[in-house]
């Protein structure tokens, strides 16, 4: 009867406690555990820091896809992992005229919440090494059957700024969500990037939700790069995040050639403190894969 007591207790907390999605990863962020807010990237500015767009030139298109799995089932688990976890994301840059941006289209499917989500990006250098930018992204949410109000549509906001201190050095600050639209997702961020030898970069990120007690809402991501051929890229990261109670690792490689390129990532998350998505023990894994050509 205990048994039966708890399983209940912990099916009824996981809904309430998973009602905020996690949030999208190109394959990239995936292999650097999340980190990257001062990484120059073309499709990661529609998700995560829109001001670095604006130190690119030329167009770019990228497909990105991963799913999500489960490693070590827990006892206690009555229902099956879903099996339908899976984002994929399109994005298209043109970085050729003054103002610079693009477009993206993000459907996410994870444990049986469903968001799309359109991205408009645009930035525009304010200074010879520094760039402002903007995200307006309008999300459709569909919430399990056992919400009254599944059907919630949000329009969200993310400004970015990045500084480039010289060619070693890059530090960048965003805020997502500022009007808080989509509660429990606001957020300041900040990142740098240092780059030794040329081959070997460190990345870095750190941010909390801005209308807690930074002690009770805060996370970080850190990663490394490696080139270790000239287009072929290793990276390897982790990540703590006390606003969603998950913690875990990431790598991957890429090769990136003049006009294509190609990625794979892996994410390992376990969830900790008062979570109940991920059972004690268990883990969950994001498996990426992604195309990307440039114009």
């Amino acid at each position: 009867m205990k048994k039966v007591l708890i399983i209940t207790l912990l099916l009824l907390m996981g809904h309430k406690s998973w009602a905020q999605f996690r949030p999208f990863q190109t394959t990239r962020l995936l292999s650097t555990a999340g980190a990257g807010a001062a990484s120059i990237l073309s499709s990661e500015s529609s998700i995560l820091n829109p001001s670095t767009t604006g130190f690119f030139n030329g167009s770019s298109f990228s497909f990105q896809s991963y799913k999500t799995s489960l490693q070590n089932d827990n006892s206690l688990r009555s229902e099956n992992f879903p099996k339908n976890n899976d984002s994929r994301g399109l994005f298209m840059s043109d970085n050729n005229g003054q103002v610079k941006g693009g477009v993206a289209y993000i459907s996410q499917n994870e444990n049986d919440y469903e968001r799309e989500r359109v991205v408009l990006t645009g930035a525009a250098p304010i200074g010879e090494r520094t760039s402002l930018g903007f995200n307006y992204g309008y999300l459709k949410d569909r919430l399990p059957i056992n919400y009254k109000n599944r059907h919630r549509t949000h329009h969200q906001l993310t400004a970015g700024l990045t500084h480039i201190i010289d060619e070693k050095t890059i530090l960048a600050l965003v805020l997502t969500d500022p009007t808080r639209t989509t509660p429990g997702e606001e957020r300041v961020t900040a990142g740098f990037q240092y780059t030794l030898a040329d081959r070997f970069t460190v990345i870095g990120d750190t941010g909390f939700q801005y209308t807690k007690n930074f002690s009770d809402r805060y996370q970080w991501a850190g990663a490394v790069q490696m080139n270790i051929f000239s287009d072929f890229f290793l990276r390897v990261g982790q990540f703590y995040d006390n606003v969603q109670k998950f913690k875990g690792t990431g790598w991957g490689v890429s090769w990136m050639g003049p006009r294509f390129g190609v990625e794979f990532g892996q994410k390992y998350s376990e969830q900790f403190s008062s979570g109940y998505y991920v059972y004690k023990d268990e883990k969950i894994t994001d498996t990426g894969l992604s195309a990307i050509i440039k114009f």
